[in-house]
């Protein structure tokens, strides 16, 4: 016999086990990006590896729900796995294993499924014939509106201090 949320003792959008929807219900309007090759989020400088450190708000976690079940948003993980591609890509390997840590390959096969899951299916321009710099890297896309996650995520973290505080005094 299953039993059904209905039948629970959480009440309806719990959060809790698998009483949760697949998506965080924010609004995000669509918004044009274009994009080129930033002078921000360098590889291996000071303030771009600080970039890199800074890019997911908190530490990317999210509370819902009246259990405050924490949660994190699949573009905070893959921002996060970025930042350790890129740590992998220039780290010192004198002295060490030259293969990528386990972190590390989680993290190139998670963005690898990211990619083709969301199947971006966006033409880019393709010059064959140039050879130097065959695709249009200056394009420029229409997507979700990133900043809204950014401040919903924000607003979230700020409550759910402010609750845990409260809780924390009782």
């Amino acid at each position: 016999m299953s039993c059904t949320l209905a039948h629970s003792k959480y009440p309806p959008s719990a959060y809790v086990r698998n009483d949760y929807p697949e998506t965080w219900p924010i609004q995000r309007k669509p918004v044009l990006m274009a994009f080129d090759n930033p002078k921000h989020f360098r590889l291996d400088t000071e303030d771009g590896i600080a970039e890199w450190a800074a890019i997911v708000p908190g530490d990317g976690i999210v509370y819902l729900g009246p259990y405050k079940q924490p949660y994190t948003v699949s573009m905070f993980h893959q921002l996060k796995c970025l930042d350790i591609m890129r740590a992998e890509t220039v780290r010192d390997r004198d002295g060490e294993e030259s293969t990528p840590s386990p972190l590390g390959r989680h993290c190139l096969n998670y963005i690898r499924q990211m990619v083709t899951c969301r199947g971006d299916w966006e033409l880019e321009s393709f010059q064959f014939a140039s050879h130097k710099n065959p695709i249009n890297l200056h394009g420029i896309y229409e997507c979700k509106d990133w900043g809204a996650v950014y401040s919903e995520a924000k607003e979230n973290q700020k409550l759910y201090e402010q609750w845990s505080a409260t809780v924390g005094a009782l």
